[in-house]
């Protein structure tokens, strides 16, 4: 009886506090969520996370609530995976070639012009494909909400490359993908891996001649004060799984749940069209505000070059021949 009657207590001078001397509500959510990504504010991820955090709150009525933890805060992307994993964080995009190390299959997505356009991308995202990898990172205790896109990878470097031959000799950064990295040695390139966030110093100080990324990257990480040539290669397209960890969203009851499936497919809507607004803003100022010179390849011609890529990676061909039946 005594227990019980301090906690009344408590909450009665809770509600003395809710009432007098502020419009503000004292009351913390009945959930908070941490929402964790390697993005600055404004960027692509960022604005599918800030929709999910504002739709969430307002289909809960304020009861449900996610702290956005940008820049990496919470750790590397494998270590925010694991996180996820553990329920350490509640909710994150990831990128495939991240997530490939819990699911083999998602390296399908670095192979050399699989996809050939949004659409493509989206149909396969949100069908059969998509659920089928859904289901391999749900055996891996992480749960994909939505797949969210970062858009088309081109290249960029300090010299012109106006063809295939171009490529040889020239030094290029790209991402911790053996399939990628194949890519630029198809193409007589010398690939070299390198972190994102060195990659800036490595371009300057001569260590790679390039590198590639979708032109919001390229844009935001400066890489035009130190490679004028934006080669418009489109050899990936690169793909994100937005999840939420299987534990926290188990621990919510049934409205919960229902309220973070619905914020969820609604970030995903701004998401991807965030990615296909910014990239084309972004390649338009990197060319007519940042000095940039685009060059336009053959594609034909790129992917004659990268085709013995498939051939490398025998493992993928049955997930790969599931996504090219989506081209139109």
């Amino acid at each position: 009886m005594k227990a019980k009657k301090i906690v009344t207590l408590l909450v009665a001078a809770a509600l003395t506090c809710g009432v007098v001397g502020s419009t503000t509500s004292v009351y913390a959510a009945d959930v908070t969520l941490k929402l964790a990504h390697a993005d600055a504010e404004g960027t692509i991820f960022d604005q599918g996370a800030v929709a999910f955090q504002e739709k969430l709150q307002e289909l809960s009525g304020g009861t449900m609530n996610v702290e956005l933890y940008r820049n990496g805060t919470l750790g590397s992307l494998s270590e925010v995976a694991e996180g996820i994993q553990m329920g350490t964080v509640d909710v994150a995009p990831i990128v495939t070639t991240t997530l490939a190390n819990f699911a083999s299959e998602l390296n399908a997505f670095d192979m050399p012009y699989l996809i050939d356009d949004y659409d493509m991308a989206y149909e396969v995202l949100d069908g059969e494909v998509g659920q089928k990898f859904a289901d391999s990172l749900q055996g891996s205790a992480l749960k994909v909400e939505g797949w969210w896109a970062m858009g088309f990878r081109n290249t960029t470097a300090s010299k012109e490359i106006n063809g295939v031959d171009d490529f040889k000799g020239l030094k290029i950064r790209t991402q911790s993908s053996d399939i990628q990295m194949a890519i630029f040695n198809a193409l007589g390139a010398s690939p070299t891996a390198i972190s994102f966030s060195e990659l800036y110093t490595a371009l300057q100080q001569n260590t790679v001649d390039g590198q590639e990324n979708p032109y919001v990257n390229i844009l935001q990480s400066n890489v035009f004060e130190v490679n004028k040539y934006l080669i418009e290669t489109e050899h990936v397209f690169q793909v994100a799984a937005f999840l939420v960890s299987p534990s926290t969203y188990d621990g919510l009851t049934d409205e919960q749940k229902g309220w973070v499936d619905e914020a969820a497919a609604y970030a995903t809507e701004v998401e991807r069209a965030a990615c296909e607004n910014d990239n084309e803003t972004a390649k338009e100022t990197l060319i007519n505000d940042k000095g940039m010179t685009l060059i336009e390849l053959d594609k034909d011609e790129l992917k004659e070059a990268t085709k013995s890529v498939y051939d490398q990676f025998p493992d993928y061909a049955d997930t790969v021949a599931e996504i090219q039946s989506y081209a139109k």
